[in-house]
């Protein structure tokens, strides 16, 4: 019994110390489709092709498409130049986003 405590705890432990390896990152960029994917198009444009079954996705300012893992988080914002607080997952090439502002586009304008 006290074995399988110890194990428990271990195993507790190593989750808990695994949950705080995971950082959030700020990032800017845009929301794109999965379609275009690091290819700028208009907010009418991104909404279009999320309708017709495409993902929203983030993309970088270096230009890498990120797929989103909680995609309601960014519906407000398709075809938008914004920043993200998010957690990244770079082995599986997705961010879960915490927080996401809209910024000015490349021509100044919100």
């Amino acid at each position: 019994m006290k074995h399988l405590a110890f194990v428990l705890a271990l195993g507790s432990i190593t989750a808990f110390a695994g949950a705080q390896t995971a950082k959030t990152h700020k990032l800017s960029g845009w929301i794109g489709d999965s379609k275009c994917g690091a290819t700028m198009h208009t907010p009418a444009c991104v909404t279009k092709c999320v309708n017709a079954g495409e993902k929203p996705v983030f993309v970088d300012s270096n230009k890498k498409v990120w797929a989103i893992d909680n995609t309601d988080a960014v519906k407000s914002y398709y075809g938008d130049h914004v920043k993200l607080v998010a957690t990244v997952d770079s082995s599986n090439n997705t961010i879960h986003v915490d927080n996401v502002k809209k910024t000015k586009d490349m021509m100044g304008k919100m």
